[in-house]
């Protein structure tokens, strides 16, 4: 469980921007961020992210152009002149050398940065794997990568926050965390991915509360179709995700905790749970899961269409994701209060 020496005293700065809400800016695509991460370098990115209202940032490891420690410094001033804080997303690959893991504890520390964010898997459980063994090797590696690294993680005292990635289960996630033991691993609870799991997210929340590091502040709205539903985030308000309710789980379990918006500005996803394949990393259909998730969430359905990017130009994407910043964080402000 990851505890806090900040838990009695006030939020400071909690509202940022995580890098990954900028796909239009850095390539088009959330799979093109990981490779363009320089095409938004960090001297960049502070700045928008401040333009914007953010009292800090999520940023991807790679928009570092340099790890000298001059042009280290030279970022830490855009942070400090701003008042911002700094949060990085590594490579989960890190995790696995220490020598490349000891130059970005180092590099963070220059920054100032305390709060890290990895993911273990790049796209989608039911996507990735077309079998359960698949998805049992996947994750035993998981649970040997963590449970070898954690003696480098507690070295650097760096407080790494896995995220709920559309990978594991809220259970699952937590199982791994347990395994691994180490109190600087915790967990960025993104408030919507596990809709995706047909899980719901006041739940998911509540039982990864205890382990927060950091968040993916967001709003999803769903509509079914043929073979399950479509999932989109939608600016902060248009969804139906309980906001309140969710920073409320979270800042009581760690009252210093960011809330890092991630409004991904794209195509809706489709979530196909009523197909075979979707189960193939399952022993069997979890019924029982799906009448339970059609009843708290899918009932909740958005009679409208979801929004939509393909077929607009360049320049309609960037008013688009523009404007879904901007409408959320003003949200985030004025109704979250973050």
């Amino acid at each position: 469980m990851i505890t806090s020496s900040l838990n009695t005293a006030a939020p400071v700065r909690s509202l940022g921007i995580a890098w990954t809400s900028f796909p239009i800016r850095m390539g088009g695509s959330v799979q093109a961020i990981a490779r363009n991460a320089a095409a938004l370098p960090a001297e960049e990115f502070i700045p928008l992210c401040h333009s914007f209202g953010a009292q800090g940032c999520q940023m991807g490891f790679s928009q570092l152009v340099s790890d000298e420690a001059a042009y280290l410094r030279r970022i830490r001033r855009l942070l400090e002149e701003r008042n911002m804080f700094l949060e990085l997303g590594i490579d989960a690959r890190l995790l696995s050398d220490e020598a490349a893991y000891a130059r970005m504890a180092a590099a963070a520390r220059e920054l100032g940065v305390s709060r890290l964010r990895v993911a273990c898997l790049s796209g989608r459980r039911y996507e990735n794997f077309h079998a359960l063994s698949q998805w049992q090797e996947f994750a035993n590696n998981w649970q040997q990568t963590l449970r070898r690294a954690a003696p480098l993680i507690e070295k650097h005292r760096l407080l790494v926050g896995i995220e709920n990635h559309k990978d594991w289960l809220a259970d699952e996630l937590i199982e791994l965390l347990r395994h691994a033991d180490s109190q600087y691993l915790g967990v960025c609870v993104d408030f919507g991915n596990n809709l995706a799991l047909l899980e719901d997210s006041v739940e998911v929340a509540t039982k990864l509360a205890p382990f927060v590091v950091t968040t993916h502040l967001k709003d999803m709205a769903l509509r079914p179709d043929a073979d399950g539903f479509q999932l989109s985030e939608v600016p902060l308000g248009d969804g139906m995700l309980p906001l309140g309710k969710l920073a409320d789980t979270l800042r009581r379990a760690r009252r210093d905790v960011h809330f890092c918006l991630e409004m991904i500005t794209r195509d809706p996803l489709k979530v196909p749970y009523l197909t075979d394949h979707y189960w193939a990393t399952y022993t069997q259909r979890d019924t029982q899961r799906i009448e339970k998730f059609r009843a708290a969430v899918l009932s909740r359905a958005s009679a409208k269409p979801l929004p939509v990017t393909s077929g607009l130009s360049r320049e309609q994407l960037l008013e688009a994701e523009n404007n879904n910043l901007r409408r959320s964080m003003d949200y985030a402000r004025r109704v979250l209060k973050l």
